[in-house]
């Protein structure tokens, strides 16, 4: 069973969906694939290794998100990182603790898949720690070819 601060977490990255692209677009990475969510799944787990980070946790969230009166539809989270690098980031930041480890919400929608995830870009801008920039960096340009390779794959 899903906590209620997890619930909440994942209705308010829905809600995000719900506002106009051009207002968010810069907080959030977001695309569209041929594959559906059921397909696109495993493929996403293979991209996220294969640039060294681990899945951490993947789960359907629909059956929370319906007890909640969202309508019947497949909601996807795959939770990812680097082990060491997300445990050495909750201790010596412990601010950032609520955005550790990124995660990737998959939503069926007509047979194709939207991935949505947090632009880590955004992070720098709450977290403007010098040492933090890089990181913040490289997992933007990881996130990134990760949605594209997705996006692209048929």
């Amino acid at each position: 069973m899903i906590s209620r601060v997890g619930l909440c977490r994942w209705l308010g990255t829905l809600l995000l969906l719900l506002v106009p692209g051009s207002l968010w677009a810069s907080d959030l990475l977001m695309v569209r694939s041929q594959l559906a969510s059921a397909d696109v799944q495993p493929r996403l787990e293979e991209e996220i290794n294969a640039l060294g980070y681990f899945t951490a946790n993947a789960r359907r969230v629909d059956i929370d998100l319906v007890g909640a009166g969202f309508a019947r539809g497949a909601y996807r989270s795959i939770t990812y990182g680097k082990p060491d690098e997300i445990k050495a980031l909750s201790e010596r930041y412990p601010e950032l603790t609520p955005f550790l480890p990124p995660q990737i919400a998959i939503i069926d929608e007509r047979g194709e898949s939207l991935l949505v995830a947090l632009n880590p870009r955004y992070l720098a801008e709450i977290f403007p720690h010098p040492k933090l920039a890089d990181i913040f960096e490289r997992w933007h340009r990881d996130l990134q070819m990760i949605l594209e390779n997705i996006r692209d794959a048929r």
